[in-house]
């Protein structure tokens, strides 16, 4: 699991479309606080010792896209390592019930011309 999220985090620092969040950020401690977060929400009853994470990351402005796009590369990586799909289900499900609180309401695609 921890392969995973650190191939996971590294995928999203050097992305072309969030990778500016990651920016002169520290990927070990976002590592460890990714592996926390996800080894707690599956059950593993690792304690979470990061920041709050919503107030953390509404600070940070992502939008739905960007919020979507973080969702595609984490899937990518569980299909990568081979994650049976219940587990990917589960563990992407739990990612997405912090997509309201943790972005700004806005979506990446144009509004009507």
């Amino acid at each position: 699991m921890r392969a995973i999220v650190g191939r996971f985090v590294d995928r999203m620092a050097g992305d072309f479309v969030i990778g500016f969040f990651f920016a002169g950020r520290d990927l070990e401690r976002i590592k460890l606080h990714e592996y926390e977060h996800a080894a707690a929400s599956l059950g593993a009853g690792t304690p979470y010792t990061g920041k709050p994470i919503v107030p953390t990351h509404r600070g940070l402005r992502i939008n739905a896209g960007q919020f979507r796009r973080r969702l595609a590369l984490l899937r990518g990586q569980l299909q990568a390592a081979g994650v049976p799909s219940d587990v990917e289900e589960l563990w992407l499900a739990e990612q997405l019930t912090l997509q309201a609180a943790m972005t700004d309401g806005t979506d990446c695609t144009p509004g009507p011309a």
